[in-house]
């Protein structure tokens, strides 16, 4: 399957500190819905989770994943991305530290973000998704209409 391309006036929904949501499958086929931090190396859009959470279980059993992301700066904004993810927990660690700082402004994410004693207590895995369908949407929206 061909790799989809992340439109260039939407890469900034990747870019800034939004949070996505990611669908994965439960084993009844069920969706499940997680907010995530991402971020996007040009090509992949990556996550983070630890090893037996069960998210990284559903990824593992089916490697298949859709992630929203909304502009909380125009809620009828946004981007859906679908595609398949590699799990891999070579460099997991630092992209955990490299989320936090860009999510919560701390430099490590345990210490900073969740607390130290967790360090070691659990498996880091980064999310490597291949985008294969982007949607985006930017209509012209009338902000006056928007209820606040």
């Amino acid at each position: 399957m061909m790799t989809a391309q992340i439109p260039d006036e939407f890469k900034d929904l990747l870019e800034r500190p939004i949070y996505a949501t990611i669908a994965t499958i439960m084993p009844s086929g069920q969706p499940q819905l997680t907010e995530v931090w991402c971020n996007y190396d040009g090509e992949h859009v990556l996550i983070n989770t630890a090893r037996k959470r069960q998210k990284e279980k559903n990824l593992s059993a089916r490697p298949m994943v859709t992630l929203m992301l909304r502009d909380p700066d125009n809620p009828y904004r946004w981007m859906e991305i679908r595609g398949t993810i590699e799990l891999t927990e070579e460099g997991a660690q630092d992209h955990i530290d490299e989320l936090a700082r860009k999510y919560a402004n701390v430099s490590k994410y345990y210490g900073g973000w969740a607390p130290a004693e967790a360090e070691g207590k659990e498996t880091r895995v980064t999310g490597i998704i291949t985008p294969t369908k982007v949607n985006a949407f930017n209509p012209p929206v009338r902000l006056h209409l928007i209820k606040k």
